[in-house]
């Protein structure tokens, strides 16, 4: 919210948050974690609605379970269903994405989390909600 006000004053601004495949569908093992991504989501879709007309582009990045070395000493003799994305391949789809004028940018396995949480149903709820 602090920067809204400088973001306005160009003609064309774009503000990123990034968010997560598990505000879509949350992970019981990282209760804390999946909250603050839905809470991400939600108040993205907020401030793109409010800034419709502005020229502040508000686009929500929605990455998959990424190899990094984030919270590494967490995942030592923890089952993954699903294999973490290469962060070089995350990295390459994600500029490619960015390239487009999408204002949701899901990447990977997140697109699947997205569609099973009712992804354009609740987007086309949210319009009416918020005509």
């Amino acid at each position: 919210m602090a920067f809204l006000p400088e973001l306005r004053k160009s003609p064309e601004a774009t503000l990123i948050n990034v968010s997560s495949g598990l505000a879509f569908v949350p992970m019981a093992r990282f209760p804390v974690c999946c909250a603050t991504k839905a809470a991400v989501h939600s108040l993205t879709m907020s401030l793109r609605h409010q800034l419709k007309g502005t020229g502040v582009k508000m686009i929500e990045l929605i990455p998959p379970y990424v190899g990094t070395e984030l919270g590494n000493e967490s995942k030592v003799n923890v089952p993954v269903r699903h294999p973490a994305m290469p962060l070089d391949a995350f990295l390459s789809e994600t500029m490619k994405a960015l390239e487009g004028d999408a204002d949701e940018v899901a990447i990977g396995d997140a697109r699947n989390l997205d569609a099973a949480a009712g992804g354009d149903s609740v987007r086309r709820a949210f319009i009416g909600m918020n005509r």
